[in-house]
């Protein structure tokens, strides 16, 4: 699959990756700026990306297949 200009690591900037607290039980939850989700490892819970913007998802032909990983 190709992968967007946008979920190119290599385009990523050292606050694309960030760290939150799960709001159920306090873990940290690593995200990269690309994550829609992320499982807490703590208690399993799915967190939603509060930095996640899929604004190409309105054009992009792909955009199905990127949401969906």
């Amino acid at each position: 699959m190709l992968r967007c200009p946008g979920q190119d690591w290599r385009r990523f900037r050292p606050q694309d990756v960030f760290e939150l607290r799960c709001p159920g039980c306090g873990s940290a939850v690593e995200f990269w700026r690309d994550d829609s989700r992320r499982s807490c490892p703590g208690c399993g819970a799915s967190l939603p990306n509060p930095r996640f913007d899929a604004g190409c998802a309105a054009w992009c032909r792909h955009a199905r297949e990127c949401q969906s990983r």
